[in-house]
């Protein structure tokens, strides 16, 4: 299942979707009840604000959902698989 989000860049709403257990697992590190309107509104936030800052917010963002679903993962990923992925990036991208 997906959730909805809608997320403004510039003066331009857009709708993202992500999954559910990302966007419930989210909700408990925001200290909020999956599933209410409180844990909606949270993750809402919390995503327009790290989309935003990480991205940027000029109109015609593409590829909205993936990013989201990016930040997500490393936001609830245990911090040090979280470092070792980041590791294992870096020293992986020139190939």
């Amino acid at each position: 299942m997906l959730c909805r989000y809608h997320i403004t860049f510039g003066k331009k709403r857009t709708t993202i979707t992500v999954d559910t257990i990302l966007s419930e697992m989210l909700a408990i590190k925001l200290h909020q009840t999956p599933g209410t309107k409180d844990a909606h509104r949270a993750v809402r936030l919390w995503l327009q604000d790290i989309l935003v800052s990480k991205i940027g917010d000029y109109v015609g963002r593409n590829d909205a959902s993936q990013w989201a679903r990016r930040y997500l993962i490393k936001a609830i990923a245990d911090s040090k698989v979280s470092k070792k992925w980041e590791e294992w990036l870096v020293n992986h991208s020139d190939k």
